[in-house]
């Protein structure tokens, strides 16, 4: 596992009072405060210095640890959303 590796519970629990659109300074300070592991906090410091306008992108450019993000990335955005793939 990276240094730089984080579970994504522990990204979206340390960023939950995050207003987005949200600075790589104001996530990382969201995360200092809301007590994140160090390595959390060092998966967020490894990310582009841009505005992000969701935590969903914010995971988008985390290193995660967590082995079913590769599975759960794989289902298509509308069968998550209603649980069935329409599109053939």
């Amino acid at each position: 596992m990276s240094t730089r590796t984080t579970a994504q519970a522990a990204v979206t629990t340390v960023l939950a009072d995050v207003g987005f659109p949200a600075d790589k300074d104001a996530l990382l300070a969201a995360a200092e405060r809301n007590g994140a592991d160090d390595t959390t906090v060092r998966a967020l410091r490894a990310i582009p210095p841009v505005e992000y306008r969701s935590v969903g992108e914010v995971l988008a450019s985390v290193e995660i640890s967590d082995p079913d993000r590769a599975e759960r990335a794989a289902v298509h955005p509308i069968e998550e959303e209603v649980g069935e793939n329409r599109g053939g």
